[in-house]
């Protein structure tokens, strides 16, 4: 079997060492975790959990089994990222020694459809959001600036059209 990227989307309850539990389980299994981001919902006493990981149908049939064993997980939704609009956040902070450099970056940034948030001496810091590949696109894009410090915030998804996590039953 081939392995491949599957997106999950968790539903929990709200409570401090939700997220700690939830890596520790996927670690003891060794499953290999792309990206993991946790908020709080639209009910403050739910907590949403967007997990990526890479395998084949084995390890995800193991990924919601070991997840509804955590008394605090409410739900657990396979959702395929072709049918799911999906987007990361991308802090960057990069050189940028004169001018000229500085206006090339800055190009670049507009291209991408990024936001300036900062102006140092040396350094131009960037926000960028959008989908996993455009924003690996955009990294690439600076190596010649050279990259100082970079932060991602891993991938959040939901599902297309007017279906939400809570239209299914359990």
């Amino acid at each position: 079997m081939s392995t491949t990227k599957q997106a999950f989307s968790v539903l929990a309850d709200n409570h401090p060492g939700v997220l700690l539990r939830m890596a520790g389980l996927f670690s003891r299994r060794g499953f290999n975790i792309d990206s993991i981001v946790a908020c709080t919902t639209e009910n403050p006493e739910v907590s949403r959990l967007t997990v990526v990981v890479t395998g084949d149908e084995g390890i995800f049939t193991q990924v919601i089994r070991q997840l509804f064993k955590l008394e605090e997980i409410i739900k657990v939704e396979m959702l395929a990222l072709a049918d799911c609009t999906a987007s990361e956040m991308l802090l960057v902070k990069v050189g940028a020694k004169d001018a000229a450099e500085r206006t090339e970056l800055l190009k670049l940034v507009q291209a991408y459809g990024g936001r300036v948030l900062d102006i140092g001496k040396t350094t131009v810091t960037v926000e960028l959001t959008g989908e996993t590949t455009e924003l690996d696109g955009f990294v690439l894009g600076l190596e010649g600036f050279g990259i100082r410090e970079m932060a991602r915030s891993g991938v959040t998804v939901l599902q297309r059209g007017d279906t939400t996590i809570h239209d299914y039953t359990i």
